[in-house]
């Protein structure tokens, strides 16, 4: 026993200093996840105000009030609209070159029908809909202010245990980036060190070649943690926040998932052999999984085919059980998570070893090995 925690000691530390001296293989995991949430938080997190066009044909005491309420209806990230332009022809060019989200016009006899026009650049997409609920909601704050009288829905824009988008997907990049670095990290260390040690050398090893498959499984796991540091700092530079007590409840899922994250790495090692083969195929996987599986958007708001690919796909639930968990919406995790991460941890770590062993048994083939006398 203690012979085999020696052996697997070594072989962590072997690949260790691998990393050590081939630093593109932690590069190559910090770079995927740090772009991602970047792009991600400045093209879809931001929803602050959207460049529109005011037309105010009546000029009416009416038209001036809600002229007013467009101007300072706010969200959580402050103002809905940002008002560019007020002249009807300049507006109309604008917005057919798609420079405005949308021209609202207020016509003459605005005091008398409260009809107001709306020119939207193209109504067919799915972001139309928030469009048409920020422009329902000035309506309604005009309405109520105006008439008290008045029947109008009462739309909460901001609650104190919500969540920015762009924390939601900082929080859920540093999930991605520790399970892509424990199953890259894992993978390439295998594949290197594979690479490069000789059908003898396999041959005489005396625990088997399984040591080989763990080792770099636990140092892709060790070192997963030095490889999220940078997507940590972004994500906090965007507004992500956890306390100690988030974390903690968070680890209890996050890191059998990355040892059952870092056994598939060498799984996949081992069938692709190749690290140059290996980092695109698990870099693929991982965007997949962030976008696919609830990490960019909460699952509920993917579309069916998205929350289909989830019923079947492990790491979705992953970010299922860990993101209300890092965000407080839950206080601890449910037995039945907890008991599947680290099932599947066990698993991935035992088939990553098998797979190790008889990937050396079919690379040394009849190696002759002749007995001692």
């Amino acid at each position: 026993m203690m012979t085999a925690i020696h052996a697997l000691a070594a072989m962590i530390t072997r690949n260790l200093l691998i990393a050590l001296r081939r630093p593109e293989l932690l590069v190559q995991t910090m770079a995927v996840p740090v772009v991602v949430v970047a792009l991600a938080s400045v093209i879809f997190g931001a929803s602050n105000s959207w460049p529109i066009a005011l037309v105010d044909e009546d000029s009416s005491t009416g038209s001036h009030q809600f002229a007013q309420v467009i101007n300072d209806t706010q969200g959580p990230t402050g103002s809905y609209f940002d008002i560019i332009e007020t002249d009807a022809r300049k507006a109309a060019e604008l917005l057919h070159e798609g420079r405005l989200h949308l021209v609202i016009t207020i016509p003459p006899g605005f005091d008398d029908t409260g009809i107001v026009e709306v020119a939207t650049y193209n109504i067919n997409t799915d972001a139309m809909k928030n469009i048409r609920l920020r422009v329902t909601t000035a309506a309604n704050l005009y309405d109520s202010a105006t008439n008290a009288d008045q029947i109008a829905a009462i739309i909460d824009r901001e609650r104190a245990e919500d969540v920015p988008r762009t924390a939601f997907m900082g929080g859920s990049a540093i999930i991605l980036a520790l399970l892509l670095g424990a199953a890259l990290i894992s993978a390439n260390l295998y594949a290197v060190d594979s690479e490069h040690r000789t059908e003898k050398e396999i041959a005489l090893t005396p625990l088997g070649s399984y040591i080989a498959g763990l080792g770099a499984a636990a140092a892709g796991w060790i070192l997963a943690f030095v490889a999220a540091v940078p997507t940590v700092l972004v994500a906090l530079a965007f507004g992500t926040r956890a306390g100690p007590g988030e974390v903690l409840q968070t680890s209890l899922v996050v890191l059998p998932a990355m040892a059952a994250a870092a056994g598939a790495g060498v799984l996949i090692a081992v069938r692709l052999r190749a690290h140059r083969v290996i980092q695109p195929v698990l870099i693929l996987l991982a965007l997949g999984s962030y976008f696919a599986s609830g990490g960019f958007i909460s699952v509920s708001a993917l579309p069916p085919l998205a929350r289909a690919f989830n019923a079947w796909w492990p790491p979705a639930y992953v970010f299922e059980w860990s993101n209300p968990l890092l965000h407080g919406f839950e206080s601890r995790p449910g037995l039945a998570a907890i008991a599947a991460v680290s099932v599947a941890a066990f698993l991935g770590i035992g088939l990553a070893a098998a797979a190790a062993q008889r990937a050396s048994r079919r690379k040394c083939g009849a190696w002759p090995v002749r007995a001692q006398h």
